[in-house]
C-alpha cells in the first residue's frame, strides 16, 4: 500500500511536470521570433587592449611597441588561431560541435537527467558552443526555463540561417572568458605566454 501510494505520488508529479513543461515550451515557441535575439557576429563589441605601434626607420614599417594594461581582449582571426586550440576547445566544451545544428540533444537530456537523478557527483551543463556564444553576447544568463528554451531556439536558427560553424567558433574563441579579466584566446596567449595565438605550441594550446 505504501509502495502504491509513493508510486502514485511520483506519477502525479511526473505528469504534472510534463504538462507544465509542455505548456511552457508551446508558449515560448509560439512567442519566439526567428529574427530576434540573434547576435550580430560582424559587429561584436569588445573592450580590446590598446596596442602602440612605432615606425622602424630602416625598413619603414610599423612594429608593435607596447600593449597597454586594463581590459585584456585582442581579436584574432580564425586563420591565426592554431588548429590545436580549436580542437582543444571543441573537445572540452562541445565535442559534437560539427555534428549538431546548434543543440546537442544527447548532452542536454543527459545534463537534465543528472540534475534530477544525480547519477553523477559532478553537475555539468548541456549548452553547446553556439548556445554559450549566444549567452555571452546577449548577457542573458538567468536560470529560467523560458530563457533556456529561447536560447535553444536561437541556437538552431543561428546555425541554420545565419552563420557557419567556423564563424561561430571564431566568435566564441574571441569572447571566451579565460580568467584574470582575459577575454579570448588572442589575449590569453599574450597574457599567459607573451606571444600571439598563432605562435602557441600544442602544450600551450
Amino acid at each position: 500500500a505504501v509502495f502504491k501510494c509513493l508510486l502514485t505520488i511520483i506519477l502525479i508529479g511526473t505528469i504534472t511536470a510534463s504538462i507544465v513543461g509542455c505548456v511552457m515550451v508551446v508558449y515560448v515557441v509560439g512567442s519566439f521570433r526567428s529574427d530576434a535575439g540573434i547576435p550580430d557576429l560582424d559587429n561584436i563589441s569588445l573592450n580590446e587592449t590598446s596596442i602602440v605601434y612605432i615606425k622602424d626607420p630602416e625598413p619603414g614599417e610599423f612594429k608593435e611597441h607596447q600593449r597597454l594594461g586594463g581590459t585584456k581582449a585582442i581579436w584574432t582571426d580564425m586563420e591565426d588561431i592554431p588548429l590545436h586550440m580549436q580542437h582543444a576547445v571543441i573537445a572540452i566544451e562541445d565535442k559534437r560541435f560539427y555534428d549538431h545544428y546548434g543543440v546537442d540533444w544527447k548532452r542536454t537530456v543527459s545534463a537534465f537527467a543528472n540534475l534530477v537523478l544525480h547519477f553523477s557527483s559532478q553537475e555539468y551543463g548541456g549548452s553547446t558552443i553556439t548556445q554559450q556564444l549566444i549567452k555571452v553576447l546577449t548577457k542573458e544568463d538567468d536560470h529560467k526555463i523560458e530563457r533556456k528554451i529561447t536560447e535553444i531556439l536561437r541556437a538552431i536558427e543561428m546555425e541554420r540561417n545565419y552563420y557557419t560553424k567556423d564563424e561561430i567558433l571564431e566568435a566564441y574563441l574571441n569572447v571566451l572568458p579565460l580568467s584574470s579579466n582575459v577575454v579570448g584566446v588572442g589575449a590569453a596567449a599574450n597574457y599567459y605566454f607573451g606571444k600571439d595565438a598563432k605562435d602557441l605550441s600544442l602544450a600551450e594550446c
